[in-house]
């Protein structure tokens, strides 16, 4: 779009001229003789150049034109114009922000001259605020610290999220050796070594703190800033916040212990992925696997990880108490209920008001403990054994088993309903053999465990007693992994454990070399791989279900025994 002008002077044919000139010129000119209908004019139209006589009748003249024209558009160029030249008033005029001064009489080359040069000046300035502005945008945005100082060391400039680390604008033209930020001041002594030797420097994970004294883990690379001849003229240093990113890492370097649960294989990354999802979440959990995986451990780990750590977690095996004196553990009873019951008793449910139960073994409770289990699992309450007031309780559920409950339930044994209010979320906690790269590590744990209760130093286990080890099928899993080096640290006479150590039976026990030798685990129908595939026509999935394995352990077992 062309350049609009405006042309105010109280001589009308002195604006008509100038007008006609512009005109040609390819401008929008617009005339006016008074001040008001200037001031009018000026609010309907963004004008980029004014051309304004000095004096404009006895109440406003010219500059009051030029106070109006730098308040509303700030980028306007205003050429005052006279025919009574005065120096006083010439530098008046410029000092309040004049572009020119033009004495009459004037001939069209000068106007057109005059005019382009305030039309350019414009045009440069309007472009250097809309880059200022999406500079401005950009460092607003950007969440990377920027700080940059020019060859003296002064600082020119520091974007919002420097502002972070101590930096204000009132530092700015400040040398950085003087500026305070209440940190190290890695970054300043980084720019200031850039500047020295011309090259980029980097400082990788260091500490600082921030304005509020909290402290961070930050990345920074300065870099030299290269004048149009080549010439350094100063430095910028990047700030990259990676406190995140540093956590996270140090998360996954000790990703091999979870809450005490050893394990890197995938499988038990996803597990632990799993329970730090559903800490937090009050659903009751279901936690499935053989016996000696660990079920306990994830339960811990699931109420530790949580919102409910500082609350109490209370453990009770159901399998290990008889159903009358499992019913009054878990919801207590009062005095005279049954012979016995001297006093009142507070259950475990009440026990565990604000934090986590967690019901190992579920699958072993009587009918009639189910059902009153599911009630409590509905209302949220309980009665004591010989009391029906009911107790409101606010307690979070997990329980394990080592049994299939979906077997159970198709056999009657165990409640449908009851199921479904366990089962709302499952973890399945995997056997040592699907782990197996987890064994060394495990392995190492339990030498430094049983290092200390003896006090003796074991260091590793021979080539012969880690082969026996690594071909184990491991059925009691990592509780049975446990047992046996606590034996071989016991009877070891060196600090390298040899297979001398280990238990007879374990290594006497060679696997029989025919291919229909039985599974390492139990089956439930008392067959082995090769029988049962033979009764599934070599279905494979329907072979791995009848053996109660999955389908992954079920192609391991043959790349073993050299079946395809």
């Amino acid at each position: 779009m062309s350049t609009r002008v405006l042309i105010v002077d109280d001589d009308a044919a002195i604006g008509q001229l100038i007008s006609t000139i512009l005109t040609a010129e390819g401008y929008q000119a617009d005339t006016t003789t008074t001040h008001p209908e200037a001031l009018s004019l000026m609010q309907q139209h963004d004008y980029g150049v004014i051309f304004s006589d000095i004096r404009l009748g006895q109440s406003h003249g010219g500059l009051d034109i030029l106070k109006t024209a730098t308040t509303l558009a700030p980028f306007c160029k205003v050429i005052m114009m006279t025919g009574y030249p005065d120096v006083t008033t010439a530098i008046k005029a410029v000092r309040n922000g004049a572009f020119d001064y033009l004495c009459k009489p004037f001939d069209s080359l000068q106007i057109s001259s005059i005019t382009r040069h305030a039309a350019e000046n414009r045009r440069l300035q309007l472009e250097q605020e809309r880059l200022r502005v999406n500079l401005a945008a950009i460092n607003r945005s950007i969440s990377d610290g920027i700080v940059m100082i020019d060859q003296t060391l002064r600082l020119l400039h520091a974007n919002d999220a420097a502002y972070q680390c101590g930096y204000t604008p009132e530092q700015f033209g400040k040398t950085i050796d003087t500026i305070k930020t209440g940190c190290h001041g890695s970054c300043r002594m980084l720019l200031a070594e850039t500047i020295r030797t011309g090259h980029p420097q980097e400082l990788k994970r260091t500490e600082c703190r921030n304005n509020g004294h909290q402290l961070r883990v930050v990345s920074i690379r300065a870099t030299p800033i290269t004048s149009l001849e080549g010439v350094n003229a100063g430095a910028v240093a990047v700030i990259r916040d990676e406190t995140e990113l540093d956590a996270l890492k140090r998360q996954l370097q000790l990703r091999s212990s979870f809450h005490g649960i050893i394990g890197k294989a995938p499988v038990m990354q996803q597990l632990f992925s799993r329970i730090e999802a559903l800490a937090d979440v009050t659903s009751t959990v279901l936690i499935v696997g053989e016996s000696g995986t660990g079920k306990e451990l994830v339960a811990q780990a699931l109420h530790e990880h949580g919102a409910r750590k500082h609350k109490p977690f209370v453990k009770v095996n159901c399998a290990a108490l008889p159903e009358g004196l499992l019913e009054s553990e878990l919801f207590g009873h009062v005095r005279g209920a049954f012979t016995g019951a001297i006093k009142d008793k507070v259950g475990r449910f009440q026990k565990a008001h604000g934090g986590t139960i967690f019901l190992d073994e579920i699958g072993d409770i009587s009918p009639a403990l189910q059902i009153r289990l599911l009630r409590v699992l509905q209302e949220r309450e309980i009665e004591r054994v010989g009391d029906s007031s009911p107790i409101k309780i606010d307690v979070r559920v997990i329980a394990a088993t080592h049994r299939n409950l979906t077997e159970k339930v198709t056999s009657g044994e165990f409640r449908q309903d009851l199921y479904y209010r366990l089962n709302v979320v499952r973890l399945d906690v995997p056997p040592l053999r699907d782990r197996m790269e987890d064994l060394p590590l495990l392995l190492q744990h339990f030498l430094q465990l049983f290092s200390l209760k003896f006090n003796r130093t074991l260091s590793s286990f021979s080539e012969p007693a880690l082969t026996a080890l690594q071909s184990h099928t491991w059925p009691g899993n990592v509780r049975e992994l446990e047992h046996l080096v606590e034996h071989a640290c016991i009877t070891s006479q060196s600090s390298v454990i040899t297979s001398e150590a280990l238990p007879a039976e374990f290594i006497t026990a060679s696997p029989p070399t025919s291919t229909s030798r039985p599974l390492p685990f139990s089956s439930p129908a008392g067959l082995n791989l090769e029988e049962a595939l033979k009764r599934c026509a070599n279905n494979r999935t329907e072979a791995a279900k009848l053996l109660g394995i999955s389908r992954r352990t079920l192609y391991r077992r043959l790349e073993e025994l050299g079946l395809s």
